[in-house]
């Protein structure tokens, strides 16, 4: 079974403030989008990826992609979320007809294997579905929801040291 991931990233994150948009800011040193792809890249229920970009961000997700296996070639995105999501089928519909595709935010960072597992699962005997999700798959909208991502990365990884007496 062909299973394709579609991750839309054309918008232009105007509520996370200044600078790049924000699925190309950086968390923990890697771009938001990188985050996403690589979760979906390194699943191996997933065939394929294709990325829908805003026209302008071409080079920073060549960037933000790099190394990363499954991708397709990017597609523009539309004037709405929606135009986004349909062009990004479309171009699934042209060459790669998978059987199933999964649609996920790039601002969305944080998507487990499991998550990904249950909606395959739960695509295997519905026509679409909408899984429970995870809390820590929460969407970056926001300043501070890059520095609670940043958190978040760091509880994983710090090493803490305390002296007391």
């Amino acid at each position: 079974m062909k299973v394709a991931a579609l991750i839309v990233a054309a918008g232009r994150g105007s509520r996370a403030g200044p600078g790049a948009p924000k699925q190309y800011r950086l968390i923990a040193g890697e771009p938001v989008l990188r985050r996403t792809l690589a979760a979906f890249s390194s699943h191996q229920g997933i065939s394929c990826l294709l990325t829908v970009i805003h026209p302008e961000d071409a080079e920073a997700y060549q960037a933000a992609a790099k190394g990363l296996g499954k991708l397709l070639p990017a597609v523009p995105g539309g004037p709405s979320r929606q135009a986004s999501v349909l062009a990004g089928l479309e171009a699934l519909a042209g060459t790669q007809a998978p059987d199933l595709v999964l649609i996920h935010d790039g601002a969305r960072p944080f998507v487990s294997h499991r998550l990904i597992d249950d909606c395959i699962g739960a695509l295997a005997s519905h026509d679409g579905a909408l899984v429970p999700g995870d809390e820590d798959n929460f969407k970056i909208t926001s300043a501070q929801d890059i520095e609670r991502a940043e958190r978040m990365l760091m509880r994983g990884g710090e090493t803490r040291t305390g002296m007391g007496y």
